[in-house]
């Protein structure tokens, strides 16, 4: 049975049914190999790519626009999706048929994911966190998103412009929960001067309470932005559900989406930041509209 880390990283719960069903709206009890151009996800490539920054191998998925190979001039942007195992079916399906009809537009999706589901699970708390976890939360490994993104900069989004015809100046990351958190991750290393890779960030229901809202504390002593050439994008979402299952020590949604308004909204000189409540969803039901709609924004007008 496969589990995946929602509200506390530390609590692990099985797979909703809207998650479930992400797999059988497309078919996924295919082998991926077995995927056609008529399931929606375009022309699909997999490979396993070593990171030696990660000391590990990753699967990494690319879905690229039904029309690319008819447009030998023109490059796309690139969406960097973490969680790979579990969203990139169901995104890649989604971003095709909404560019088809005019509702997005074309990109090159990448999945980052691992060797199989199991894998995901043990080592998403690897990759995602920073610093390494509080004991109370139990986690086997944690606190290698520094190497993470230096895997996804350096390695990772070097590969994929030197094989396919990429927008480098428009690469967005996006991920739920801990890749959520993630995502927030470098976007803070982005406004600190640290990164240049990215300059989109979707993150839905990011778990920013990790450490006792270590990242909170970490944009609070951003004064003013560090990387003041910078042109930046980001989109955070949480369910207005998810108060419900919140700890007795945590936040309060309504505290803090106002607390990250205020801190991001000082960086308003190279930051554009939006967010969003979905009132009726839960933290395992955030991911699709999220993803669709930060993607859409953040690529409005370019």
């Amino acid at each position: 049975m496969f589990y995946i880390g929602v509200v506390n990283p530390f609590i692990m719960i099985k797979l909703s049914v809207f998650s479930v069903a992400l797999f059988l709206v497309v078919g996924c009890t295919q082998p991926p190999a077995q995927l056609s151009k008529d399931s929606g996800i375009g022309n699909r490539n997999t490979e396993r790519v070593y990171s030696k920054f990660v000391a590990d191998s990753f699967s990494i998925s690319v879905s690229l626009p039904i029309g690319y190979d008819r447009m030998a001039s023109k490059k796309y942007p690139v969406v960097y999706l973490l969680d790979g195992n579990l969203y990139f079916d169901i995104i890649a399906v989604a971003f095709n048929k909404y560019s088809e009809v005019g509702l997005a537009p074309e990109v090159i999706l990448v999945g980052i994911g691992y060797k199989d589901f199991s894998a995901m699970d043990s080592l998403r708390t690897r990759d995602d966190t920073y610093p390494e976890a509080l004991p109370k939360y139990e986690m086997s490994v944690s606190g290698g998103a520094d190497k993470f993104l230096s895997f996804l900069e350096k390695e990772l989004a070097p590969k994929m412009d030197n094989k396919y015809k990429t927008d480098r100046v428009n690469r967005i990351l996006m991920g739920h929960s801990l890749g959520g958190y993630f995502t927030s991750f470098a976007l803070f290393n982005t406004l600190a001067g640290k990164n240049t890779a990215f300059n989109g960030f979707v993150a839905a229901s990011p778990s920013l309470h990790y450490n006792k809202y270590y990242l909170l504390s970490k944009f609070k002593g951003l004064s003013e932005p560090l990387n003041k050439a910078a042109k930046l994008k980001a989109y955070i979402t949480f369910g207005g559900l998810e108060d419900g299952d919140r700890e007795p020590e945590m936040m309060k949604l309504k505290d803090l989406t106002s607390s990250l308004d205020k801190l991001l909204t000082k960086q308003s000189n190279v930051l554009d930041y939006r967010d969003d409540l979905f009132s009726n969803l839960g933290h395992m039901d955030t991911q699709l509209p999220t993803f669709i709609k930060g993607v859409q924004w953040i690529l409005k007008e370019k």
